[in-house]
């Protein structure tokens, strides 16, 4: 089974800064979940990245996590929130797995 990773930065492309704040993002991002998936992972984390300029970014991130979701829906998810949050991507991580429910 896949395990779907997308890993969404809170800084707008536009103005490379929060527009929108973690505990909203976390609301916005978990309805489009629910909606496009049913179910899901959703935890806060931290990206950095260093831009061609030598610039070192670090910036609010949120991780959410699927698994045995189908990939369509998921890039359809991911979609939606490069909208919601105006990013220029998302990155977007499949890995085989095994899971059960114990």
């Amino acid at each position: 089974m896949k395990k779907i990773i997308l890993y969404l930065g809170l800084f707008d492309k536009d103005s490379k800064s929060q527009e929108i704040s973690t505990l909203d993002a976390y609301k916005i991002a978990s309805n489009l979940l629910a909606d496009f998936i049913g179910y899901g992972t959703i935890t806060e984390c931290s990206g950095v990245y260093t831009h061609e300029n030598g610039d070192i970014v670090r910036e609010p991130s949120l991780r959410i996590e699927v698994s045995g979701a189908d990939c369509e829906q998921m890039k359809k998810l991911a979609a939606a929130l490069k909208t919601a949050f105006n990013q220029e991507s998302i990155m977007y991580e499949e890995v085989q797995t095994n899971y059960n429910f114990i």
